[in-house]
């Protein structure tokens, strides 16, 4: 196939309102989102974008909807830069991410400094800046305050957060972060709107589309998800995406099985892959790892 990624509108910044108070933020660099659940007890934040700076951007637009909302929580959806530099803006507040990203958040955050080191410039299609890049080097990182292994449960008084991990998939991390009473959903990068799923260099494609099905069983035809990168989506939307993850990860496990190297396997098209060739490579060489490794 020869689809290609959409294009990255123009992103407003500021919290909309999606459920009953569960509101979203989307912003234009990285194209990422904001969520923020408001209780009587207080308000929980969802991933806190790129970097300190922009974690206190963020909370300002908390704060412009109106001055008596207290951050008590924060929850990461999963380990990258742009779902956690901006943890340390929120001082007051007790950040939560699942065992894994507890685990991994240092040395990945090492990872894309070094990155962002060597190559500091700006990258429009991205949306950011080499302002946005500086700050991101800049940001002294906070870790989770507290982690969890399967599920945990934030209360706010009048209603309550889930947070739930259904295995691997974008990373090794990812959970979803559930509004029980108003059929809310946050999955992070387990899904995207506004761009292909992205398949990096610790995604897990043999276990991504089951990780989906297993969250899906938490929505219903009503609820409201809300991805990582772009608009929210229905479960439709979802299940779609799902089904295409699970398309590759088979022409991944097909090639592996009937022997091909790993070089002909990165080169060779394929009319069933719902995404372009090139966008899959780290897909293909994880799923290479994934196969090479022992059963334990």
């Amino acid at each position: 196939m020869t689809a290609q990624p959409p294009t990255r509108p123009s992103v407003a910044r500021g919290f909309v309102e999606v459920a009953d108070r569960v509101f979203v933020a989307r912003y234009p660099q990285w194209d990422v989102n904001v969520g923020l659940v408001l209780g009587r007890d207080g308000a929980v934040v969802i991933d806190t974008r790129a970097s300190d700076v922009q974690g206190r951007h963020a909370l300002d637009d908390v704060r412009r909807l109106g001055r008596d909302i207290t951050v008590t929580h924060v929850v990461n959806t999963h380990v990258h830069f742009d779902h956690t530099f901006g943890n340390a803006a929120f001082e007051t507040a007790t950040v939560h991410a699942h065992d894994n990203v507890g685990r991994t958040l240092e040395a990945d955050a090492e990872r894309i400094k070094a990155l962002f080191r060597a190559d500091p410039g700006a990258a429009p299609e991205h949306g950011y800046t080499a302002q946005d890049a500086a700050e991101v080097m800049a940001t002294v990182v906070r870790a989770p305050d507290r982690t969890f292994g399967s599920n945990a449960t934030i209360d706010l008084g009048d209603r309550c957060v889930t947070m739930t991990y259904a295995g691997r998939g974008h990373t090794d991390g990812d959970i979803a972060v559930v509004v029980p009473d108003t059929d809310a959903v946050f999955l992070g990068d387990l899904v995207e709107e506004s761009a292909h799923p992205s398949f990096g260099g610790d995604c897990w494609p043999f276990d991504w589309a089951d990780t989906l099905t297993s969250h899906l069983y938490q929505t219903s035809a009503r609820t409201v998800v809300v991805p990582g990168h772009g608009r929210p989506v229905d479960p439709a939307f979802v299940e779609a995406q799902r089904d295409d993850i699970a398309i590759v990860a088979s022409v991944i496990r097909a090639r592996r099985l009937a022997g091909q190297p790993l070089e002909a396997a990165l080169r060779e098209p394929d009319e069933r892959l719902p995404y372009p060739l090139e966008h899959l490579e780290s897909a293909i060489r994880r799923g290479w790892e994934q196969a090479n490794r022992p059963v334990t």
